[in-house]
């Protein structure tokens, strides 16, 4: 890796360890508690007891870091209440959870840890929140942070009770077990306090070599495709104004480009595209609908079917979208992307006479269906996420790509709704 690439690949590393530090000041548990320092080393060494691949227990250490990065935005009366919060306040602590999510959501090198900060308050039993997971629906990582969490939390001192000493820390574990915990991570942690391997407040000489192991290395990887169009990275923010004004176009399909980018995006990533492939496909996303701005509202916001002359205008909108897209410096494979998402795998679709869709063009024909599905039209309710599933399964291997259409039928609903959840913008939600 080339010197300059990997200096600023661990200034990300070093800022996500300072916002650890700013995240303890907003608590107030910084200089003598240093709750999410030990969550993170906690990780850490149970990431590496267990086996764990590298590049999870690296994201593992700073997810344990930011974890409770949500709760800068809750009132310090409530966070330094002294007492039993009411029910209000325990309902705006819970969000700290998803508020938490939606930021390092917006931070594409960190991948999953969004979820993982989301679901670190999800119970074995399915009785945590914000989602209700429940067993192996929730990833080890979340189960190992939220283990490691309450066995430091309940150490660390509260406005409203003492800290307890790790013995008694883990008795509450142990009655825990099988119902806030996976029984399995609450036995290793209990064979490591036994052994006293993992001590909270005192950084071992095991935890300083694992650091070096697994966490002081940068955290981007396939850095010369993501350098290549980071810079485009940089027009999101107008890339999605662009969509929402396409969006606006219709009342039906307010949030669609944007959902449809999301969507395509995790499916990209879960089938293992390059960082170049997906950071092409969630501009794609965003704008594969706009030449439907050229169509007038009375056919788009037509009560019942479009009529044989006003499809013929609906299906030009992927040839003017990419002639639009034609426009932009860089953008010609995203254009071409564009302009085939409603080609089928079997050639059908259209344009016309269009040839084989790039795997691309693939992933956003199955997104931008599952969303047309599931949305209301002026002609019809949406489904159900289930029924969406039915109708891209039967269409795996005609219409839709057999890849791409098996990796979100078999994703669970609840993961599609946190998706969509942590990258909205509030308006859409």
């Amino acid at each position: 890796m080339p010197e300059n690439i990997q200096k600023a690949s661990l200034i990300l590393n070093e800022s996500l360890e300072a916002l650890g530090m700013i995240l303890e000041y907003n608590l107030n548990d910084f200089p003598s508690h240093q709750h999410a320092i030990r969550v993170g080393e906690g990780c850490v060494l149970i990431g590496d007891k267990m086996g764990l691949k590298p590049d999870l227990i690296q994201r593992l250490y700073y997810a344990g870091m930011i974890h409770d990065i949500g709760k800068i935005s809750i009132d310090q009366s409530i966070l330094r209440k002294k007492g039993k919060l009411t029910d209000k306040e325990y309902t705006i602590i819970k969000g700290h959870s998803v508020h938490g999510s939606r930021i390092v959501a917006t931070l594409p090198e960190l991948n999953n840890m969004a979820y993982w900060i989301r679901w670190h308050h999800e119970k074995w039993d399915g009785t945590g929140y914000p989602d209700g997971l429940a067993g192996k629906e929730i990833p080890v990582a979340v189960q190992i942070l939220s283990a490691v969490d309450c066995f430091d939390s309940l150490q660390t001192p509260r406005m409203d009770r003492d800290a307890l000493n790790p013995d008694d820390a883990m008795e509450v574990l142990k009655r825990n077990r099988g119902k806030a915990f996976n029984p399995d991570v609450i036995d290793l942690i209990m064979e490591m306090h036994g052994e006293k391997s993992l001590l909270p407040g005192l950084p071992s000489e095991k935890f300083l070599s694992l650091k070096e192991k697994y966490v002081n290395r940068p955290l981007v990887s396939d850095e010369d495709l993501y350098l290549k169009y980071y810079g485009l990275v940089g027009l999101y923010p107008i890339l999605r104004l662009f969509a929402m004004a396409i969006d606006a176009k219709h009342h039906d399909t307010k949030g669609h480009s944007i959902r449809v980018s999301i969507l395509s995006k995790f499916l990209a990533g879960e089938m293992g595209l390059s960082t170049e492939d997906m950071i092409k496909i969630e501009i794609a996303g965003l704008l594969h609908d706009a030449g439907k701005v050229s169509i007038p509202n009375e056919i788009l916001d037509k009560p019942e079917k479009p009529s044989s002359d006003e499809w013929d205008l609906i299906k030009a909108h992927p040839v003017l979208s990419s002639e639009i897209m034609k426009k932009i410096t860089h953008f010609n494979d995203i254009s071409s992307v564009v302009y085939s998402h409603h080609v089928w795998e079997d050639g059908r679709g259209y344009p016309e006479n269009s040839g084989k869709n790039s795997i691309l063009s693939q992933i956003i024909s199955v997104a931008d269906a599952f969303d047309a599905i599931t949305t209301d039209r002026s002609y019809r309710r949406g489904s159900s996420i289930t029924e969406a599933y039915m109708v891209i399964k039967n269409g795996i291997g005609t219409q839709f790509n057999e890849k791409a259409g098996n990796v979100l039928i078999n994703t669970s609903p609840k993961f599609i709704a946190a998706l969509f959840d942590m990258h909205m913008e509030r308006s859409y939600l």
